[in-house]
């Protein structure tokens, strides 16, 4: 008699760096001790298996030694015997005779124990899933179960256990079920010995079980002895049982937990169990007192319901022998853990095990409850926290991650089919598994389980773990609720929000949300706490005791929740399926009942009330008025408490105002509560400062509350407030009180009180800020109207003083003018290109008759001839166009549709058409070519090639600077229905980045350094950010760019035309009778034959469709033939390097890129191929963007699994300084214009939102958000920290990649036959026009042939252009108006008229909708040139129409996209758009798309407004009358953009009299007024000098009449004299 693993109390910890089961191994299995299962029980007389029966005598272990060694299943023939890894089914009531026939069967069969309570349908699936060859059950199931049926059906042996009436506890005798009808003859036994078959080796599969299904399809998991036999040495080390332990089980015997632990460890180490019947918790505490159970292991709920059953009588640290209890089937609660220690006296352990692996983690028994939430350390496997985006990279210690195990007891794979290999697919390349479970690990080793990844809630983008709620609920409320389950519930908005499972205290009356609420104030943040209760008698459970999250929320029917949802019709009452009811089964839920009734009994019945008045709000909740004797004490807080022990917590009325005099009544007879209520609200009042006051009635607005009901002390959370409104309330106190709050500081003062406190805070600076928004108004209105001439004119400052012209954007003039670059500037051009074609072919004299290379050789050369020559004349014939209309430009403000706005327009839309042309071709060309336009151009000046510079005459760039792709022009719209031209100087080697802009009157200072994402309206950015500015890259040598680079290029670039020269091949072979023509007419007439019309079609087509995708190849294959970059320095990069980059951007440039994606596919995996072939690391289901990514080293870049690209997203993966890596992590969001600079890591979760500026090595941690740029990097708007754990999947990719969605998803094959159908089609119809100029020219050959319209003269060049561009102009002009209205109907088959709400890719097709729509409309932009169609008709009432036609409300006098640049609409019929609105290059967007959640909100933009280039109004956004945004702004989701405000930043902030008046301005200013005070004191002193002189000259000349007057009399007075 013997203990066989007696030895493991003994056996030292395993080394460092081995794992215990690897050491169990090597000591149990691997060294020969145990071969079979027989190998590891015991021979002794202790006992093995107890019975809850007192009057049964436990089994021996060497009763059960002896009954395994002889056994043997009887057959009735089906089957001549079962041996080794036949699978048998064990349908048993848990008990002895259950645990005895799972250890004999795992002996010598393949065990697969199911659910005794299952149904026939269910054990036969398993049946037939599992190849069974037997069921072993007990005969009274025999009928439920239809076991005859199912023997028949797949000839299984039906097994029957017939427990002995008396004896040792377990034994039992078997029956077969055989052909008879009788059924009598199964409890018959047969009492023939039988030979047992050969025992199961180590290697052999001795049980097999599903998993328990709660987060998704149930997977079949094999075990192999030696696994089983390591696991359960594990549990018995870990736990150090000894042979005088006994186990107290009340577990079902057929989840691994309750075998491994339950039952064979107890056996294994020669204690003994209590096989109970199943859980009781009024049993549990006789039968453990009784038989002196040690141990137990049980689940949470069965832990609450044992402590709530304890006689008052009994206590368990001194009447029983319980030493420890562990805890299974879910997250142990340290409030629970705690309470289990107190009232056992016994060591807690929170253990940790799944059916893959049992153990993986429990504490030592020493474990004293000092790390809370703990799981324990390794118990068995090696474990280790993963990269849930990349499971081959550890994560470091203290990181949230996957919890992952390797090595014994892990499980070996999943099984797909009995005998098939199994399925390894869940293991990494190093073995790890993935355990579904998100964890961290302490520095001890410590695992914290932080959720179940699919039962994790996804509240509005934050991740929140249900662990963390209900451990908040249950420790803030344990005297209110007994039990508390947390799940995610549909939201409208947030897509999921919290709601909560609560089982009340037996005896007490339910709690409220906003009791709730209250109580959790202190420990939970806001934002996760319930948003809906479920009132339940238990919490739903597995038959396992594990309970039930999973789509708990569809099975209770609680439907889609909104913030408008009132807060009574959030609590709900349901009662708790029976723990085998089907997980698909719905569980009956209603909304709780209110009795008004009761309510008035309950407060009548308190002492010193005498009269009551209950009425229900209109959110349904009640209300009350009371009136109380004087001298009775009582107030609202004592009656209120008096109420919470008497009524469920949502029916006590709030308010509930107590009076203490008799309630007012109207005239008859009935309690007049709006007197009652006046009379409350004018004494709350007065008690409230003004600033509170103010508060308080923006609250009640807001949330549509009655302002007498919010008190100083009322919480805007628990008043209903939520964070989606936080950005309305500090907008609305804004727009009442001037005081800009901060959101965050709302969310930790969110009293009525802490927010009137910071309100009050900011009142000191109050005067300050009204002077300095006052100066504001006076700059911005004034600021504009300068100009270099003009003298400070008050008068003229104001918007009110312009002169608006009188003629509007539907006056004929204004419509004749913006008609004629869609009639006449594009076709003209292509009109001269088909000319110069035709004409040179019929130079070549003998093309027609030629061979094959010649023809190709003169049709390119006529080709590329007619390229040149368009290139060159186009643009001088702009050139000359523009200096001839306008001049040069003259700095001002102008009303649209005036006369200088109509000149000032065709000339944009010239040079729009026009281009650069052949200026393009090399950077001194271009700097020419606008230096011909007017620009002032230092030395040494870089341009990017994506650089925008527009009204260059106002463009002075100084010597060295360097702009990036950025606009830099003289043009911005103004509000009230003007434009403004304006001066811009570049300093002396200043830097402007990409994606910025620099508005009109800007000044940038020498060396300064503008973006990447900023304006001129901001602050410089940092030295270091000129780094990423694309004209400082180092280049390779000039002769290896001319040696190497460029015939490389070309050579790529030649191949992947290869299928064009083909279908010319075919366009070439064709004869033509000559029939006495001269060269021209021979050319038109081999032009015009039908066979060469669809030669012509199909070539254009080909030439769109190949050429892009051959690149891509061949530009991959160069890539890969020359080696991928390596992060490093830039300075110590070698020629080679340089050579290679230079290669790389010119084949698989971000343009190349797009035009192969319009044919592959833009969103979808196909991009994501394309970027691993180009060396990246991509994840699965990655959304990427229309517009394509720019990274200049997708080597270097990592993008984990579901991460959400926007469109017109850059990476720069190399700048100056050199090469990093850049890693995205799996679940991140890259919102639109996002910029992330050279070793930039995006945290898990992460969402870097619109125009977010990723700083150089900037680490942005896992469940952040953060947006925009200030002070060169992206602004916070949430810190990470919380739980990013669990499935990342987006509904994108549940609906395109699992095809779970309620709609048809197209494949991804229909995607691409879209796209190319889409391309051929656009291709071939562009192409008509063409073909119909030669039809029309062939026609006047052959029936004017006498006018001899094409006679060899010298001027039938003329001539012929002449005819060309009149049928070019009819042709493309009808082409563009069927374009037009293509698009208009294909917008509402498509979609039709859009709605606002919630679209999910996974549960609306909205969303394919509106990207097949994208696809249809690409024909707007596969001719006309750079803008396409719409381009030609920006800024007129054309494209008005167009968008109205869509859909939209627009008003009179509005310009849309004046600058000449469409900008984004992407959902017209969602704006609305008032009078004289002007609206530049920006981007007005009606949609949210969030990781793939979908939402459509509406837009409103009032009469006078304006948004300038490179501005974006997000989904739910408004502009208010006569608001503007400033180039490169944001107004961000809710935001209002406030009547007569400026805005400028991204995010959008009102700009102040500092802000908008640069360094610049101010001294401009300063300069005209000392300019105009000399002037003033040069006039002054000069009038003063005159006044001086006609002084002095009165002065002499009254002198003079003095001495006239003095002479005179004395004259007279000497007359008399004389005479």
């Amino acid at each position: 008699m013997s203990t066989p693993l007696a030895f493991l109390s003994t056996l030292p910890a395993p080394p460092p760096g081995t794992s215990l089961g690897d050491q169990l191994a090597e000591q149990v299995t691997d060294s020969g001790r145990c071969r079979t299962l027989l190998d590891c029980l015991c021979t002794t007389d202790s006992p093995a298996l107890w019975s809850p029966d007192a009057a049964r005598p436990a089994l021996p272990h060497r009763a059960l030694h002896e009954f395994i060694s002889s056994f043997a299943l009887p057959t009735s023939g089906l089957h001549p015997s079962l041996g080794p890894n036949d699978r048998v089914m064990v349908v048993l009531p848990t008990g002895p005779e259950n645990a005895l026939a799972l250890l004999a069967l795992a002996a010598y069969h393949t065990c697969a124990p199911v659910n005794a309570s299952c149904t026939a349908a269910e054990l036969c699936e398993d049946a037939r899933r599992l190849g069974a060859k037997a069921v072993v059950a007990t005969p009274d199931v025999a009928e439920r179960l239809e076991l005859r049926k199912l023997r028949a059906a797949l000839r299984c042996e039906v097994v029957f256990v017939h427990a002995r009436p008396a004896g040792p506890a377990g034994l039992f005798d078997m029956t077969v079920m055989d052909e008879s009808d009788d059924d009598r003859t199964w409890d018959v036994v047969d009492r023939r010995e039988r030979r047992p078959s050969r025992l199961h080796a180590l290697d052999d599969q001795s049980l097999v079980l599903h998993t328990s299904g709660t987060s998704g399809k149930k997977k079949v998991v094999p075990y192999s002895l030696r696994s089983l036999i390591v696991g359960t040495c594990a549990v018995i080390k870990s736990w150090d049982l000894q042979p005088g332990d006994v186990n107290m089980n009340m577990m079902p015997l057929f989840h691994v937990g309750g075998i491994v632990r339950n039952l064979w460890a107890p056996m294994f180490s020669g204690g003994s169990a209590i096989m109970c019947a199943g859980f009781d918790a009024s049993a549990f505490w006789p039968i453990v007192v009784e038989r002196g159970a040690t141990w137990y292991y049980a689940a949470p709920t069965m832990h609450h319901a044992i402590l709530a059953s304890r006689p008052d009588s009994l206590v368990p640290s001194r009447d029983t022998r319980m030493r420890m209890i562990a805890n299974a089937a879910g997250g142990l609660l340290p409030t629970l853990a705690a309470e289990l220690r107190r009232t056992f006296g016994a060591v807690i352990l929170p253990s940790y095990g799944m059916t893959e692996c049992m153990p993986i983690a429990s504490p030592p028994t020493t474990y004293q409850l000092d790390r809370p939430g703990c799981s324990g350390v390794a118990c068995g496997p090696y474990l280790s926290i993963r990269d849930p985006a990349d499971l081959e990279r550890e994560l470091p210690t203290g990181a949230t991650g996957a919890v992952c195990v390797r090595g014994l007891p892990t499980f070996d794979g999943y099984e797909l089919a009995p005998g098939a290999p199994l399925d390894t697919s869940a293991f990494t390349r190093e073995g790890w598994f993935d355990s579904g479970d998100m964890g961290c690990m302490d520095a001890d080793g410590y695992l914290y389980i932080t959720g179940r990844s699919k039962e994790i809630i996804n509240k509005g983008g934050e991740v929140v773990s249900p662990f963390e709620i209900e451990e908040a609920v249950v420790s803030a409320a344990k005297d209110r609720v007994k039990a508390t389950l947390a799940f995610s519930a549909e939201h409208d908005v947030l897509q999921e929000t919290i709601a909560v499972v609560v089982v009340p205290v037996p005896g007490r009356p339910r709690i409220s949300l906003a009791d709730l609420h209250d109580l959790l104030k202190a420990n939970l943040h806001p934002s996760k706490w319930p948003f809906a209760v479920v009132y339940m008698d238990d919490l739903p459970k597995n038959n396992a005791g594990k309970p039930l999250r999973i789509k708990l929320a569809q099975r209770l029917g609680l439907g889609c929740l909104t913030d408008d949802t009132p807060a009574l019709a959030r609590h709900f009452e349901a009662t708790a399926p029976d723990k085998n009811t089907p997980l698909s089964e719905p569980i009956p839920c209603k909304r709780v009942s209110l009795d008004l009734s009761r309510v008035e009994q309950a407060m009548h019945s308190m002492l010193g009330v005498q009269e009551v008045a209950v009425r229900l709000k209109k959110d349904g909740s009640p209300e009350a008025l009371v009136s109380v004797d004087l001298d009775s004490g009582l107030d609202s807080a004592s009656v209120l408490d008096g109420l919470t022990d008497k009524l469920d917590g949502y029916c006590i009325p709030s308010p509930l105002h107590v009076l203490t005099e008799p309630l007012a009544k109207t005239a008859d007879g009935a309690v007049d509560f709006a007197r009652i209520e006046a009379e409350i609200q004018a004494r709350a009042a007065s008690q409230l400062s003004p600033t509170a006051l103010v508060v308080r009635d923006v609250i009640a607005r807001l949330l549509d509350l009655d302002p007498g009901a919010v008190t100083l002390d009322s919480d805007f959370f628990l008043l209903g407030g939520n964070s989606l409104l936080l950005g309305r309330l500090a907008h609305h106190l804004r727009k009442e009180t001037g005081a800009a709050l901060q959101v965050p500081a709302i969310f930790t003062n969110s009293s009525v009180r802490g927010i009137a406190a910071l309100v009050e805070e900011q009142e000191a600076h109050m005067s300050k800020t009204a002077l300095n928004s006052s100066r504001a108004s006076v700059v911005e209105k004034g600021r504009y109207d300068l100009s270099e001439s003009s003298s400070i004119d008050l008068e003229s400052l104001g918007y009110g003083a312009r002169e608006r012209g009188s003629r509007g954007q539907t006056h004929p003039v204004s419509l004749f003018v913006q008609a004629l670059p869609l009639m006449f500037f594009y076709p003209l051009k292509a009109a001269w290109t088909w000319t110069v074609i035709v004409f040179m072919l019929s130079v070549f004299g003998n093309f027609i008759d030629a061979g094959y290379w010649m023809k190709i050789g003169c049709l390119l050369g006529a080709i590329v001839t007619a390229r040149l020559s368009a290139r060159i004349i186009s643009p001088v014939a702009a050139i000359l166009f523009k200096w001839a209309v306008i001049g040069r430009y003259r700095p001002g403000t102008y009303p649209m549709w005036g006369s200088y706005h109509l000149r000032w327009w065709i000339v944009n839309q010239s040079l729009r058409v026009a281009g650069r042309g052949v200026f393009s071709m090399h950077p001194a060309l271009e700097l020419l070519y606008y230096r011909l336009l007017g620009a002032k151009i230092g030395r040494d000046v870089k341009l990017d090639k994506m650089a925008r510079l527009h009204e260059v005459d106002l463009l002075t760039l100084h010597d060295g600077c360097r702009i990036d792709k950025a606009l830099v022009r003289g043009f911005c719209v103004e509000r009230d229905g003007f434009f403004k031209l304006d001066r811009i100087v570049i300093g002396e080697g200043a830097v402007v980045n990409t994606y910025t802009q620099i508005s009109p009157g800007a000044s940038i200072p020498a060396g300064a350094v503008y973006g990447p994402h900023a304006s001129s309206h901001e602050e410089a950015a940092s030295d270091k950010n000129a780094s990423c500015n694309r004209t400082m890259a180092r280049k390779p040598h000039a002769a290896l760019q001319w040696l190497v680079c460029h015939p490389v290029v070309f050579l790529v670039k030649f191949a992947s035309y290869l299928p064009w020269f083909a279908a010319l091949f075919a366009l070439l072979s064709q004869p033509i009778d000559k029939e006495n023509l001269n060269t021209l007419e021979l050319v038109i007439k081999w032009f015009a034959s039908p066979q060469r019309i669809m030669w012509h079609a199909l070539a254009r087509v080909i030439r769109v469709v190949f050429p892009p995708l051959i690149q891509l190849v061949l530009g991959i294959a160069v890539k890969r033939a020359m080696g991928l970059n390596k992060e490093g320095l830039m300075e110590q990069a070698s020629q080679w390097t340089l050579v290679r980059r230079q290669i790389n951007h010119s084949l698989l440039s971000q343009r190349d890129l797009s035009r192969a994606f319009d044919i592959l596919g833009t969103h979808y995996e196909m991009t994501s191929r394309v970027f691993r072939a180009m060396g990246a690391k991509i994840g699965k289901r990655v959304y990427w963007p229309g517009s394509g990514v720019y990274c200049p080293d997708p080597e270097l870049l990592e993008v984990g699994d579901d991460v959400v690209f926007g469109s017109r997203s850059e990476l720069f993966t190399s700048d100056c300084i050199g090469a990093e890596r850049i890693v995205i992590k799996s679940g991140a969001m890259i919102a639109d214009r996002v910029v992330l600079l050279p070793g930039t890591t995006v945290g898990r979760r992460t969402v870097m939102g619109s125009g977010a500026l990723g700083k150089r090595n900037g680490v942005y941690e896992d469940g952040s958000v953060w947006m925009g740029c200030d002070h060169g990097e992206a602004v916070c708007f949430g810190r990470g920290g919380k739980d990013v754990s669990g499935d990342t999947i987006t509904p994108f990719g549940r609906a395109f990649y699992r095809r779970e969605a309620p709609f048809f998803v197209f494949p991804y094959p229909m995607l691409l036959a879209i796209n190319l159908l889409t391309a051929g089609v656009c291709a071939g119809f562009w192409s008509m026009g063409a073909i119909a100029v030669t039809q029309a020219l062939n026609q006047l050959r052959i029936h004017l042939h006498h006018v001899h319209l094409f006679a060899e003269t010298w001027y039938r060049f003329f001539v012929l252009f002449g005819m060309i561009s009149v049928f070019f102009v009819a042709a493309l002009n009808i082409q563009a108006w069927i374009a037009l209205s293509w698009v208009i109907l294909t917008k509402w088959i498509v979609i039709g008229r859009r709605q606002e709400g919630q679209y999910d890719w996974d549960k609306s097709n909205y969303c394919q909708r509106w990207q097949l729509h994208l696809v249809l409309s690409r024909i707007l932009h596969r001719s006309y040139g750079n803008g396409g169609v719409l381009g030609n008709i920006t800024g007129s009432a054309y494209i008005v129409w167009f968008y109205r036609a869509l859909g939209a409300k627009i008003g009179k006098d509005v310009a849309l996209f004046a600058g000449g640049r469409v900008g984004l609409m992407t959902e017209p019929d969602l704006l609305e758009i008032g009078d004289r609105v002007c609206l530049d290059d920006c981007s007005v967007v009606a949609h949210i798309n969030s990781r793939g959640n979908f939402s459509l909100n509406k837009l409103k933009i009032a009469d006078s407004s304006a948004m300038r280039s490179g501005s974006r109004l997000l989904s739910g956004a408004s502009m208010e009358e006569n608001s503007m945004l400033l180039e490169h702004t944001l107004l961000t989701s809710g935001e209002i953009a406030e009547k007569d405000c400026v805005y400028a930043g991204w995010p959008a902030k009102p700009i102040d009299y500092f802000r908008l008046a640069s360094y610049y301005d101010l001294e401009k200013h300063h300069d005209e007024l000392e300019g105009e005070k000399r002037r003033l004191e040069e006039m002054l002193q000069k009038t003063e000098d005159m006044m001086s002189r006609v002084r002095r000259g009165m002065k002499d000349m009254k002198g003079e009449s003095r001495n006239v007057s003095r002479r005179s009399s004395q004259r007279q007075l000497r007359l008399p004299s004389n005479q």
